[in-house]
């Protein structure tokens, strides 16, 4: 039976490199995706490796932020004993950046901030209420979906938005 042929990772800062900015949190998931994508195109199965290529791809900054995790200490895929795992480590990571756990995604300030700048600037144009409409929109749609506002303070939040 022929072995499955994998590629290789890509170097770090290479085009197809998965990037993650620190100062974007909700972005990531989307960095974990991706790596992960990786992972399984290139035959990545260890804990260890995964870790460790995970902290590759950013900054050193962060990389050292990452390195200190308690649950990137080393976990052999063949020992039990030790306990954490690369999906530990990934969800220690994730807890670091709020707004980029799924339940903690958007907040009332972020709805705020959309609508203050959206005051403040005085929208004249169907450009303008269009990009805050879509801004607003995502914001909200997801606190409300959550929970978080009703359709009514939604609506005023909205409203407040397009000025006197």
């Amino acid at each position: 039976m022929a072995q499955p042929h994998y590629s290789s990772m890509p170097a770090r800062g290479h085009g197809t490199a998965p990037l993650f900015n620190p100062s974007e949190p909700r972005e990531l998931p989307c960095y974990f995706t991706e790596l992960e994508f990786l992972f399984a195109s290139c035959g990545v199965t260890e804990n260890a490796k995964k870790k460790a290529l995970g902290i590759c791809y950013v900054d050193y900054n962060t990389s050292e932020q990452w390195l200190s995790i308690l649950e990137y200490q080393p976990y052999d895929d063949s020992q039990l004993a030790l306990p954490y795992s690369y999906d530990d480590w990934k969800r220690a990571v994730i807890s670091l950046y709020p707004g980029a756990n799924a339940a903690t995604k958007y907040s009332m300030a972020d709805l705020d901030q959309i609508m203050g700048k959206a005051a403040r600037t005085n929208i004249k144009t169907i450009g303008q209420f269009a990009d805050y409409y879509r801004k607003f929109y995502q914001v909200s749609k997801w606190l409300t979906d959550s929970g978080r506002i009703g359709s009514l303070e939604r609506d005023c939040f909205f409203q407040n938005g397009l000025g006197p």
